[in-house]
């Protein structure tokens, strides 16, 4: 009990501090504004880092969108060239096995050159009756073409119309390629795919 008064004074300094202290920090937990301010400044955080995440898997799909479209447009250019040099080496045999020294004959009969003569000869006669009906429908359709591409149907010729109708096809997939490019690259990945097959 024989504690020095200015010992004791000093104890309760520390105490009221240390209780003043205690105050202010529970006074900074509970104050309605400071914990408002604390879920703002919370939810800002989290919603940069969503942005940040959204931003990044945007990209990182576009990449793969476009490293897709790249090796689908690849493959179509592969397909079209072996398409290409398949006809071309076809076309090529068939000009070998008909030759003009031997006139399209052999020692066993008629030749390759004449069998197909006779069978296109066949084939034009029997397809004149479907040329002849089909001539009004294919005037129709030039038509209705050379209107829709703004042209004269009486003074429009065929390729005319054909360029026009080509030219207004382009124009809308251009214009369609402007408009949404993930999806017209989603197209030609699709188009290589399923000519991949």
């Amino acid at each position: 009990m024989g504690e020095d008064p200015e010992q004791l004074e000093r104890e309760i300094e520390a105490t009221r501090a240390k209780l003043g202290a205690d105050i202010d920090a529970l006074e900074e937990k509970i104050n309605p504004k400071k914990v408002a301010h604390r879920q703002v400044e919370t939810a800002k955080e989290k919603a940069a880092e969503l942005k940040d995440k959204v931003v990044s898997a945007a990209g990182e799909a576009k990449e793969k969108v476009a490293a897709k479209a790249a090796d689908a447009k690849e493959t179509v250019a592969a397909k079209t060239a072996d398409a290409k040099d398949t006809v071309a080496a076809k076309a090529g045999d068939a000009k070998d096995t008909v030759t003009p020294s031997s006139g399209g004959t052999s020692a066993d009969g008629p030749g390759l050159g004449q069998k197909v003569a006779g069978l296109a000869g066949a084939v034009k006669e029997k397809a004149a009756p479907l040329v002849e009906k089909a001539a009004p429908v294919a005037s129709s359709v030039k038509e209705k073409a050379a209107v829709r591409s703004g042209l004269d149907p009486r003074t429009a010729d065929t390729r005319q119309v054909a360029a026009a109708t080509a030219g207004g096809a382009w124009a809308t997939l251009q214009d369609q390629t402007r408009r949404n490019p993930v999806l017209v690259g989603a197209a030609a990945f699709v188009l290589g795919v399923v000519l991949g097959r």
